[in-house]
């Protein structure tokens, strides 16, 4: 992790189990300050109790990334808590386990939602932060 004042500010989609959660607590061993985002709030309170317990401080965030619009309220909410964003890691997803032929076009579409534009979403919501602080 680069050297800069202060903690890192660190967003993670998909934080409330997984890779997610387990990126989460990585950057919680250095210190950072975490918002923690995804659906849900089971697993996000899980991940904020890890994130404190290792040393860094979190934010839950309950959102979908397949929306736009909460995805950048998120964002918002996150940077109002800790200041800019430094970091964001699009690791939210969503599948199917059925053979291809049983799975449905609302099932395919809610993957497509979430696997992808769901990091699109996320990466557009960082750059329009990101980029300006160059």
């Amino acid at each position: 992790m680069r050297q800069i004042p202060g903690p890192e500010v660190v967003m993670v989609t998909g934080a409330s189990a997984g890779v997610g959660r387990a990126i989460a607590c990585e950057y919680a061993r250095h210190g950072a300050h975490i918002g923690l985002l995804a659906r849900g709030r089971a697993g996000l309170e899980g991940a904020l109790r890890d994130v404190e317990r290792l040393g860094g401080e979190g934010l839950i965030l309950q959102a979908d990334v397949a929306s736009p619009e909460a995805v950048e309220t998120a964002a918002a909410q996150l940077e109002k808590r800790f200041g800019p964003i430094d970091i964001w890691v699009n690791v939210a997803f969503a599948t199917v386990f059925s053979p291809f032929t049983e799975i449905t076009p609302a099932e395919f579409k809610r993957v497509t939602e979430v696997s992808y534009l769901g990091f699109v979403h996320g990466t557009q919501v960082a750059l329009k932060r990101m980029i300006p602080r160059d």
